[in-house]
């Protein structure tokens, strides 16, 4: 009988102690932080941005990164949704007839049930400073044409402008 009593007492300790624990143990509000229920002004969902391109397996979300730390480099990246496809950029300078070509290459990967498109990084070495060029992605009947303007010589007195875009997926318009 006495051994009995125990083992309820223990466990009445144990009960105690767990709610004790989650009285005390509350992280409580963190941040006043409050996701809008409503949709961003600054960017509608029904912007042309966001459409997919025509054409069978267009290039889709093409953007550039600055592939060097001297700024004659540039990486171009994209996704294409239905199968690798080329991971070729054909390149050229503003004033030039003469196309060139990087070749590049392609990756996906798996997260639980979700599968990435196709996703292409390619590198583009030893531009110009200072020159607007244009470039090429995709194959075919689904092509893009894009441009950039690579950076001035770096200097002390060289003015540089930049833009700096992150996606946390913190928005309303992140879970369209």
């Amino acid at each position: 009988m006495g051994l009995k009593w125990v083992c309820a007492g223990f466990v009445y300790l144990l009960v105690g102690l767990i709610l004790n624990a989650v009285q005390f143990c509350n992280g409580g509000i963190t941040s006043n932080f409050v996701r809008k229920n409503d949709q961003s002004l600054d960017m509608p969902v029904d912007s042309d941005v966001f459409r997919v391109p025509p054409g069978y397996n267009a290039p889709q979300q093409v953007h550039i990164t600055q592939g060097d730390y001297e700024g004659k480099g540039v990486i171009v990246s994209w996704i294409t949704p239905d199968e690798p496809g080329s991971s070729t950029v054909l390149y050229w300078a503003e004033n030039s007839q003469l196309k060139n070509s990087a070749d590049g290459l392609v990756v996906t990967y798996k997260y639980f049930n979700y599968t990435s498109g196709y996703i292409h990084h390619c590198t583009i070495q030893n531009l110009e400073y200072d020159t607007k060029y244009y470039y090429i992605v995709g194959i075919g009947n689904a092509t893009r044409q894009f441009w950039f303007r690579t950076p001035p010589k770096v200097g002390p007195e060289v003015p540089y402008t930049f833009g700096l875009i992150g996606d946390l997926g913190q928005t309303y318009d992140s879970n369209c």
